[in-house]
């Protein structure tokens, strides 16, 4: 018998169909699937349909299940997790249909098959834990603890994204590398062949697959609907999110999808923000004033948004243009932003981008975002998130600006279980700016589930 062994496709539809292929082209007869089929890439309910209409044996993977529980997680998540995290754990939930929904958490954690005489364990990380990482660098010592705790000979696993086949006291182990989300360096998407015969556990062959595929599409995929750039590099990186972000973010944009990320690309798009404002006959002083206290802002509350390079800059953008709807005066002037970025931001910004730093200018006064906004329901829920933090911290800096005669020269934050204490270094006396940033930071408090604490320190 001949078996498909795959596992942690991570919502990466490109990399399964290339596997899928090459695996009918070993006339194999089932596939055995051992989770993870969403988080990070752009079709988590494309996979699912697509191994389902395979009639693949699958269990559900760790990553599965906290995508399931995101709803009733994300409060706590989002105050925990990293913002890239969250935001993939937040994409594949609301992306995910009911029905997929509802097949996910339909699966058990693991399986045990009866095949050829042999008892064989499908489990995601290990038979101890869904969360252990099992790779070629695992000590033998451990195996053979687990090997005496398994009534089986043959345990399939995936989780930590690296392939082995390793024997230990009659009990073999095989992880299956990573399908769509390879962290090994090697882009290509992994899987095994097993061949199973009636003999001893020795009449086992497995080939692990290394296979080509198109990268590129599974990259647009992502950007087009939004998600970070980090994401589209894991797959073309072949690296896990933590190696991708931890290494200097110097990746060019394609020409035809333009992006946030790299040196280059931000001047050439903060030089078109700058001509916008300029034509629009902006307040200089007051915007650069606002544009520098939302930065100190974004830094001082990083332990809560987590947010990286690209979120900081599409605030430096929104902050720059917030108040560019004054030149048709002051009613409806953050509407007027809106509007302005949505129809005159020119340079290398996509659709997707004008909306989100549109959106960011528009909610620096005035409602709260809604749904019932068109530009803010056009957004995927990802952006909605980005805008939602964004904007709250606009509004407080955009307040503690109030008078436009600077007196906050810099501030600092203290994070508390319940407050978010900002301490303002004040030039003079500050009282219009402090309500009026008070007044603004409803929507920082709602983002961030704290009581916003305004406190000064004369200079």
């Amino acid at each position: 018998m001949r078996v498909a062994l795959i596992g942690d496709v991570h919502g990466n539809l490109p990399a399964l169909e290339a596997v899928l292929q090459h695996a009918h082209g070993q006339q194999i007869e089932a596939i055995w699937n051992v989770g993870d089929f969403v988080g990070y890439g752009a079709s988590p309910n494309r996979v699912i349909e697509r191994l389902r209409q395979e009639h693949a044996v699958s269990i559900v993977g760790n990553y599965d299940r906290k995508v399931l529980r995101f709803r009733k997680k994300s409060k706590t998540w989002r105050k925990k997790k990293e913002s890239q995290k969250f935001l993939a754990f937040q994409w594949a939930c609301h992306a995910l249909d009911q029905e997929n929904c509802q097949y996910l958490g339909s699966l058990p954690q693991e399986r045990v098959l009866q095949i050829e005489g042999r008892r064989v364990l499908l489990t995601h990380g290990s038979p101890a834990s869904e969360k252990e990482h099992l790779t070629p660098d695992t000590p033998e010592e451990r195996l053979r603890a687990l090997a005496s705790t398994v009534e089986a000979s043959l345990v399939i696993c995936g989780h930590s994204h690296r392939p082995f086949s390793r024997e230990v006291d009659g009990v073999r182990f095989i992880n299956t590398g990573s399908v769509g989300r390879p962290d090994d360096g090697d882009p290509r998407a992994c899987y095994a062949v097993l061949e199973i015969g009636t003999g001893s556990t020795s009449d086992l062959r497995v080939h692990h697959h290394r296979l080509a595929y198109d990268v590129e599409t599974a990259a647009a995929d992502i950007r087009r609907h939004g998600l970070p750039e980090a994401f589209a590099q894991m797959l073309i990186q072949g690296y896990a999110l933590d190696d991708v972000m931890a290494a200097p973010q110097t990746w060019d944009a394609p020409a035809s999808e333009p992006l946030l990320w790299g040196e280059a690309g931000r001047g050439r798009r903060l030089e078109a923000v700058q001509r916008l404002a300029v034509r629009c006959d902006y307040e200089e002083e007051h915007t650069h004033h606002v544009t520098e206290l939302s930065l100190r802002l974004f830094d001082e509350l990083h332990p809560l948004h987590r947010f990286n390079a690209e979120e900081r800059f599409l605030l430096r953008c929104g902050a720059l243009l917030h108040d560019i709807g004054w030149v048709e005066g002051r009613k409806g002037h953050h509407k007027t932003s809106l509007r302005l970025i949505l129809d005159t931001l020119d340079g290398p910004f996509n659709e997707r981008e004008r909306y989100v730093i549109g959106s960011i200018a528009r909610y620096h006064r005035g409602a709260l975002p809604k749904d019932k906004h068109e530009h803010f329901a056009a957004l995927s829920p990802v952006d909605q998130y980005r805008v939602t933090v964004l904007a709250a911290i606009l509004r407080v800096a955009d307040g503690l600006d109030r008078t436009h005669r600077s007196v906050v020269e810099d501030l600092w934050c203290e994070i508390g279980p319940r407050q978010i204490v900002v301490r303002c270094a004040v030039c003079r006396y500050p009282i219009p700016e402090r309500e009026r940033a008070l007044k603004k930071g409803n929507l920082l408090e709602r983002a961030f589930d704290r009581e916003l604490v305004v406190e000064w320190d004369a200079v």
